[in-house]
């Protein structure tokens, strides 16, 4: 059985849930429209669990984080929808095996527990970051089980590792696996952007898409750390996270989209595994 099915890089703008967006989701027609087509692609894979990195949920310095709650639930009531809410059960088993894996490759982690919630005052549900995608998911009918994973600043080259942890628990767990990395590009493409404005900004987004089309982690590790700093994102980290569930697999890339009409880079991109995880990732 082919475990993982596909994976994917989605935005998570907000204005992308129709009854947020309104009228202003016509000025990101092509993102929206793209979102859908990745969603049903996945769904016709017929997954049953999705692992989801954001970059919204609890942030750690120095670690990666990963929700332990049986059953995780959201909603948009901090941007006027509280009636548009989410809930699916945790994949403990993947977990499990994730932590194994974590554990072995020497990634720094932390257990998202009560416990961990209260002493650091995070909140306790699914964050925009992962409710975004996960809106048009369930929208296309997803109705299975996830995983919910947090990048940390932890080094890109421990993301990358984690990217492999993960696929090596996908092999192991023998479930049909979609992985979707959450994050969005530049922020400062516009003189008038919330974040201000830079010109590294659009080169970073030209930067990464290319990487993008070409699977090319490689360039995403060389990128200038003075143009990342400029750029104001927060979807490297989930990106290389993602090539790192597929390091060592020939994959295809499709960017289905790209634009920032809002100051803000958002790009949508399906991978397609061309071949099985390798069974000596699986033990």
């Amino acid at each position: 059985m082919k475990k993982l099915v596909g994976c994917a890089l989605l935005p998570h703008p907000p204005i992308m849930i129709p009854e947020i967006g309104g009228h202003e989701l016509s000025k990101i027609q092509a993102t929206v429209t793209a979102a859908e087509q990745v969603a049903r692609m996945i769904e016709d894979r017929s997954p049953e669990t999705i692992v989801i990195m954001t970059s919204h949920g609890p942030v750690f310095r120095d670690a990666v984080s990963i929700s332990l709650y049986p059953r995780m639930k959201g909603n948009f009531a901090a941007f006027g929808q509280p009636d548009i809410a989410l809930g699916f059960e945790t994949d403990g088993l993947l977990v499990r095996h994730i932590l194994r894996k974590a554990e072995r490759l020497g990634i720094n982690y932390m257990e998202v527990t009560d416990d961990v919630a209260k002493m650091h005052r995070l909140p306790l549900g699914l964050d925009h970051g992962a409710m975004v995608p996960l809106y048009y998911l369930h929208k296309a009918g997803f109705k299975g089980q996830i995983v919910h994973l947090s990048m940390g600043f932890v080094s890109y080259e421990e993301m990358y590792t984690f990217g492999k942890a993960v696929q090596g628990a996908i092999g192991i767990a023998d479930r049909r696996t979609a992985v979707i990395a959450s994050g969005d590009l530049s922020h400062r493409l516009l003189p008038d952007s919330s974040a201000g404005y830079s010109p590294q900004g659009a080169e970073f987004d030209r930067q990464v898409v290319a990487a993008l089309k070409d699977v090319n982690v490689k360039a995403l590790l060389a990128m200038d750390p003075q143009m990342i700093a400029e750029a104001g994102e927060c979807g490297l980290r989930p990106i290389i996270f993602l090539m790192g569930v597929l390091g060592g697999l020939e994959a295809k890339a499709n960017v289905l989209s790209y634009e920032g009409p809002f100051g803000v880079g958002y790009c949508v991109t399906m991978f397609q595994p061309a071949n099985e995880i390798p069974e000596c990732n699986c033990k």
